[in-house]
Order: structure tokens, then sequence, then C-alpha cells
């Protein structure tokens, strides 16, 4: 296993236990939740998309990632409808079957898997991922929140999210064929390497067993839709894109990663149910990890 990966598990199990045994609260974590959404996440995707390439042809990556997310909002979307889940439930339901954990679970396999090429095209398919979590799915996270949203106050939270000036700002510096200035680079290097560790350990102090208990089977199906529904959209979108070798593996390994762990982050700072939305991402974390030694064969596979 990864050693990053072994080090995301063990600060994942230091927060549970802080929530277990040492009196952590719910609080606790939405407090740090709001750090790592304005102050980290923002110094991530800064400093991650400064150092994609652009090229002709990677429009398809980060297409390939909205070829995948945007049929799993609109039928997690549908069937969390037809289930009639009260509302903070239906839209943590959707954000969290949608949001792929990319930057701290598949990146970490990819670059184990296939090395820096490999990581660099998950890069490009991260690209688009995190252009619809800051777009479409925070959006819809608002919508659905505890608080009452008018499309006045929806446009307002939207447009003064730290993610998404982050990731307009970086992608307007590479269009224009620069890169971020080196001295700002060294000043948000730091908080970057924070944004992993800070959540996963939100995650752990996420994690209430009781709740996981309550949960179970709507998080169960979750899982199913996120890593099940993703893989059958990852081949077929491979397949439409006439992706092959390294970028047709990329895609269809990350179309069937885990949760991200933003959705919890997320969750916290909308109001949406925050019990269902850990559950699953602890959930389809445990079974990828379980994944994990079968991982290189299906990659090898993949390649031919």
């Amino acid at each position: 296993m990864p050693s990053s990966l072994q080090v995301f598990i063990a600060i994942f199990v230091i927060g549970i236990l802080l929530r277990s045994f040492a009196g952590l609260t719910k609080t606790h974590a939405e407090r740090l939740a709001t750090f790592v959404f304005s102050v980290s996440l923002p110094a991530t995707i800064l400093v991650s998309v400064d150092q994609v390439p652009l090229t002709s042809t990677v429009w398809k990556l980060p297409l390939a990632a909205c070829l995948i997310t945007l049929p799993i909002i609109a039928g997690s979307w549908q069937l969390a409808r037809l289930l009639q889940l009260p509302r903070q439930t239906q839209g943590g339901f959707v954000l969290t079957t949608a949001s792929i954990n990319s930057v701290y679970f598949a990146f970490p396999v990819i670059l184990a898997t296939f090395g820096e090429e490999g990581l660099t095209q998950a890069v490009l398919f991260d690209l688009g991922q995190t252009t619809l979590t800051l777009t479409v799915l925070y959006i819809l996270a608002v919508r659905h929140g505890a608080q009452s949203a008018t499309p006045g106050s929806t446009a307002t939270r939207f447009l003064s999210s730290p993610p998404l000036w982050a990731l307009a700002g970086v992608l307007a510096v590479k269009l224009s064929g620069h890169h971020l200035p080196s001295s700002l680079l060294e000043l948000l290097t730091p908080l970057h390497f924070t944004t992993t560790p800070l959540a996963s350990l939100v995650l752990g102090l996420s994690i209430s067993f009781s709740a996981i208990r309550r949960t179970v089977r709507l998080a169960m199906l979750g899982v199913a839709v996120r890593m099940g529904g993703g893989l059958v959209l990852g081949v077929t979108t491979a397949w439409l894109l006439g992706l092959t070798g390294m970028a047709r593996a990329v895609v269809i390994l990350i179309a069937a990663m885990p949760s991200a762990v933003s959705s919890v982050i997320f969750a916290a700072e909308t109001g949406l149910d925050e019990e269902l939305v850990a559950s699953i991402v602890a959930l389809s974390i445990c079974l990828a990890v379980v994944m994990l030694p079968w991982l290189p064969r299906l990659a090898a596979m993949l390649l031919d």
C-alpha cells in the first residue's frame, strides 16, 4: 500500500479515536472543516493545477470526468427523490455519490501504479472533476443545505467560495501561458500539504458508529452508486472518447474510486446530512482499501 494512503488511514483512525474517547465532537469537525474549505483546499487547487501541462489533447480527460460525474448526479438525484429522502439527505446523497476521491486516494494509487506519467493524466482528469465539484455540486449542496436558500443567497455563497476563486484564478494564469510566481508557490505549498491530513482528520471526527448503524442501508446504496456506477460509466466513457492505454486505465480506475473526503467538508459547510455523508465516505474508503491488492492486476489488464 502506498505510504501516503497509510498516513491517510492512520490519521482517519486517530480522528475516530479522538471522537470516541477524547470528547471531541461534531462541532470540532465543523470548525476544522471551515479552515480546510477556506484555506487548505484553495492552496491545494492553486499548487496542483499550476503544475498541469496544457496540450492540444488534454481536453479529453477533463471531459471524461464530466461524462462520468454528470450522469451520476442526475441518477442519484432521481434515486433520492424516488426514495423520498428529506431535503438535506437528498443533497448529501447526491453530493457524496458524485464526488470522486481523486487527490486523497486516486492520486497515490495512480502514482504507485503508473508513475509520474499516470499521475499527470490523473491530475488532468481531476481538473474536470474539480470544476464540477466547485460549481454544480457546490450549488446543489447550498440549495439542499440546512439554511433556506434563495437564488440570491445561493449565488452569493457560490461566488464567495474560496476554492472557486482559487480555481478561476489559476486557470486564468494557465490559459495566459504563465505560471504562478515561485514565491507564491513557496508560501502556498506548506498549506497545500495540510489538506490531506486535515481532511482525513475531519473525516475521522465526523464518524459516529451509531450514525453508521442508522444509515448503513442508504450508505451502502450510496457506495454502490459511487463505485459500481462509476466503474460502468468509466468503461463507457473511455469507449466513447476512444481512449487507449494508460489514459483508458486512469479514467476507469479513478471513476471507480471511493467518495471524496471533501464531501464531508462541503456537508459541514452547507448543513447537509453529515451523518450520511460521513458514512458513505468511510464505507467506500474501507471497501477501496480492501480492493487495493487487486488494483495493480486490474491496471495491467486495462493497459492491454
